[in-house]
């Protein structure tokens, strides 16, 4: 059974959905696919390995529309 979102979950969403617009709207290209993905990397603070979340955005680009006359 699924369970509901809660309200900071939904807030998350709607802020994302905003910035892969704005990503949209800047570069001209549509969004294809986001995922979550995870990294290792060195902590500056600790020199030692660290697991990092990241984020990988696919885009295409737009088709440029020319007016035939």
């Amino acid at each position: 059974m699924p369970t509901p979102k809660s309200a900071e979950v939904n807030e998350a969403e709607r802020r994302i959905g905003n910035v892969l617009a704005e990503l949209e709207g800047r570069t001209g290209s549509d969004v294809q696919g986001i995922s979550l993905e995870e990294l290792v990397d060195t902590d500056p603070a600790t020199g030692r390995p660290a697991v990092h979340k990241g984020v990988e955005i696919t885009v295409t680009p737009r088709p440029q529309r020319r007016w035939v006359r």
